[in-house]
């Protein structure tokens, strides 16, 4: 039996983990409040002894996790959730602005209700649950975009997983034998999903990481794959300074531009369209590329990254800013593990350890000097110099 002074230095070792230099990179430590990191051992801690006392109950329910996220997506895609966020509504009054018929819409109505994405009452009036909320328009991510998003393109082929796995291929690849732009390119609306989808989380990250990184020796910046410039856009403000530019495909040109004058920094900020695969805009002083290397598998970053590096100077630094697999680093292991599984089935990449990080940026002529954690679970920001 452990000692009292085991088992609080235990604790105190999982509140408060020792940063120091791993593998020749810099890992720096997490401003995070007592209550944050209280609060994340805490559920970790509730989790891991709710599976062990109750391993039967939560065998089952993960067993029934698919029809969960069927009835989830139903309600979503029938704009159930909107209604009832309007008004509270009986089971034949839903039926009737769903166009549905009621007796099949009460068999998704029942667990949705048993797991509070809506409420019923003793007259048997539905109306919007806390769950629920978060998948409409006040919702506070895009959820129903993603629920929508993996509804068309991975519940389909989910069950090939196993032979993908015996395969050694991502799933999306296996199955298809095309990148998930190809899949999504064919799929009509699943393409603005997808944006709908990245653009709410980039939005709502972008301040927090820009925030993180000391601008004060960059004049100029581009980032690469930025999309419509919600990142640069966040960096552009935190730096008034700098100037900067998004380098994509002309797709998010239009978009990019209403992006830079909505955020007042059109003056600073310009839109360049172009191929990461083939080449990069050369003479900046920092480059940048977000959630944007989890896509592709080692090989495609190894090119990403060797074309980066052949654009930057002898003084240029990248930043590259994702999530991580290392569970001791940040926290959300939950999130973080599920994340990659997701990477995995729908595109041709995957989470990264800062291990795997930092060999594709040594073979591609990069050195990863150092690691800033951000408060959030994703992303993080890696710091690279040329090697």
């Amino acid at each position: 039996m452990p000692t009292t002074h085991a088992r609080i230095s235990a604790v105190q070792s999982e509140l408060f983990p020792k940063f120091h230099h791993v593998s020749a990179y810099e890992i720096g430590p997490i401003s995070r409040s007592w209550l944050e990191r209280i609060g994340d051992w805490l559920h970790g801690r509730l989790v891991r002894r709710f599976v062990r006392w109750n391993s039967e109950s939560m065998a089952f329910l993960v067993s029934q996790l698919p029809i969960m996220f069927g009835a989830v997506a139903a309600m979503v895609r029938l704009g159930g959730f909107e209604a009832l966020l309007k008004r509270p509504q009986s089971l034949e009054e839903l039926a009737e602005t769903l166009h549905v018929d009621a007796h099949s819409l009460l068999h998704i109505l029942r667990p949705l209700a048993a797991m509070h994405f809506i409420d019923r009452d003793v007259h048997d009036i539905y109306s919007i649950g806390p769950l629920g909320r978060e998948y409409t328009s006040q919702g506070r991510q895009p959820f129903a975009a993603w629920v929508e998003l993996v509804d068309r393109i991975q519940v389909p082929v989910m069950s090939q997983l196993p032979d993908a796995i015996r395969a050694g291929e991502p799933l999306t690849r296996y199955v298809y034998h095309k990148t998930c732009w190809e899949v999504m390119a064919e799929h009509p609306g699943t393409c603005e999903l997808h944006d709908l989808a990245c653009g709410r989380w980039t939005e709502l990250c972008v301040d927090q990481v820009a925030r993180c990184y000391d601008f004060s020796n960059v004049k100029t910046l581009i980032d690469i794959g930025g999309g419509r410039g919600a990142f640069l856009s966040a960096m552009l403000r935190a730096a008034p300074h700098v100037t900067g530019a998004v380098y994509d495909r002309q797709e998010t040109h239009a978009a990019a531009g209403e992006m830079f004058c909505e955020k007042g920094v059109a003056d600073r900020a310009e839109h360049l369209v172009g191929n990461f695969f083939e080449e990069v805009p050369a003479g900046r002083d920092l480059y940048t590329i977000k959630h944007v290397l989890h896509d592709w598998d080692d090989e495609s970053v190894r090119k990403i990254l060797s074309n980066i590096r052949r654009a930057m100077s002898a003084h240029s630094k990248l930043l590259i800013v994702e999530g991580s697999v290392d569970h001791d680093v940040a926290p959300g292991e939950i999130v973080r593990s599920l994340f990659d599984l997701h990477q995995y089935a729908a595109t041709w990449g995957c989470s990264r350890t800062f291990d795997e990080f930092a060999r594709l940026c040594a073979e591609s002529g990069l050195h990863l000097q150092r690691v800033i954690p951000t408060r959030l679970i994703d992303p993080q920001i890696l710091e690279c110099v040329p090697a």
